[in-house]
Formats: structure tokens, C-alpha cells, sequence
């Protein structure tokens, strides 16, 4: 079954995030934005992410939250509560996302969930000064 992916935050963190991975893979229609503005509720944002579930739909869907404990991860914990095809994460980083567009179908949308979790724990380092990354780090190129 496909899956899309729903990355908010608060502020402007959804389109923020939309503007990197765009920059980065270009458009990719699995891939949905939602901003958690000072102005909205938690009964906009609700609607917000309801409007997405069902245009979704049958769509297994995967929430990528900014912070855990936030209000879109809440709203969206609250959602997925009593959906087997919702899943919430809070807190990855913009390579785990990559790296998650490109799994395979198959992929459960729990595994998927763990997936990008494991990922973002192991991308996630203190740059070593004393060089112990020298073969993977290339000053050179950038992404």
C-alpha cells in the first residue's frame, strides 16, 4: 500500500521543511506540509491534518512532528489512536525523511515509523576535530 508523509510543526516548521526537501529531491507528491501557526488551535490544526487523511485515504500515513509532546504531535497521536494506518514520530531529522521517501511499499507503515527513528538516531553526531571522520567527510562536495 503507498504511503505519504506528513511533516509539521510549530510555526512555519512544515513549509520550512518543505522548502529543504524540495531543494534537495524536487517535488514529491507523497510528501505533505502543514504549518502550526500562533493564530491557529488545536481544532484548526485537527481539520488541517483531517483534510490530508482524507484525501489520503486508502493511504497509509506517517505524521513527522517537530517536537514530542507538542500540540501536532498531540493532534496527530490523537488521531492515529484508532487508526492502524496512522503512525507518529516526533523529532527525526531532514535525512531520515530522505531516506524513508525511499523505502519500499512493502514496508509496514510501523516499520516505517521505527525506520525513521533508527535512522535519525544514527545521523545524528558530534563532528570529531580530531579527524576520526576523515574518510567520510569530504570538504569538496555538499548535498
Amino acid at each position: 500500500m503507498k504511503k505519504i508523509i506528513v511533516v509539521s510543526g510549530h510555526g512555519k516548521y512544515g513549509t520550512a521543511m518543505q522548502s529543504t526537501l524540495e531543494l534537495l529531491l524536487g517535488y514529491n507528491g507523497s510528501l505533505y506540509f502543514i504549518d502550526f501557526r500562533e493564530e491557529d488551535t488545536d481544532i484548526i490544526l485537527r481539520e488541517k491534518f483531517l483534510q490530508v487523511l482524507h484525501s489520503a485515504a486508502p493511504k497509509q500515513v506517517l505524521f513527522v512532528c517537530d517536537i514530542l509532546g507538542g500540540t501536532p504531535f498531540k493532534v496527530a497521536a490523537e488521531l492515529a489512536m484508532n487508526d492502524e494506518s496512522v503512525e507518529v514520530v516526533a523529532g527525526v531529522n531532514v535525512g531520515s525523511i530522505i531516506e524513508s521517501i525511499y523505502q519500499d511499499d512493502e514496508i509496514s507503515i510501523c516499520d516505517l515509523a521505527e525506520f525513521i527513528v533508527k535512522v535519525s538516531k544514527n545521523t545524528t553526531l558530534k563532528f570529531d576535530k580530531q579527524g576520526s571522520y576523515s574518510s567520510d567527510f569530504h570538504t569538496e562536495d555538499g548535498i
